[in-house]
């Protein structure tokens, strides 16, 4: 058993996935979910949704990013690059796309949160898809409160 404070829990656990040599045999879900911060939160839900092989595209990570800055109590960046260093220095998460893809994406999303269309495609299953990105990622969130 290991006490961590919430600011150290994702850069722990992402050294622990680093050595095959550790294995996490339980964690204390309740003490994690009510003490963990937003970051820890947030990284934690993304992880998931690579889990489950929802962000399949390297752009879907901007549906996030214009999802986050339409809530209050969430992140705000100032621009694709900013959101991009938030991922992977703070979140320390690898893999990510590039600035000009989220900078093109996110542009393309219109109208109502959980709703959106996009300017980008008309093929119904593609929204259905992205919307349910989100959605799926506020569930997680919840999930923490």
């Amino acid at each position: 058993m290991i006490e961590i404070e919430d600011e150290a829990y994702g850069k722990f656990m992402g050294m622990v996935e680093l050595c095959p040599q550790i294995r996490v045999l339980d964690i204390d879900e309740a003490v994690v979910m009510d003490g963990a911060t937003m970051a820890v939160r947030i990284r934690e839900a993304i992880l998931q949704l690579r889990a489950e092989h929802l962000l399949r595209r390297k752009f879907d990570y901007a549906w996030l990013k214009v999802a986050m800055e339409s809530m209050d109590d969430m992140p705000s960046f100032d621009s694709a690059q900013k959101y991009l260093d938030y991922l992977n220095v703070e979140l320390q998460l690898d893999d990510l796309p590039c600035e000009s893809s989220i900078s093109k994406m996110m542009d393309t999303a219109r109208g109502k949160l959980f709703d959106w269309t996009f300017s980008d495609t008309s093929d119904a299953k593609e929204t259905t898809r992205r919307n349910n990105i989100v959605k799926r990622f506020f569930n997680l969130m919840k999930g923490w409160k």
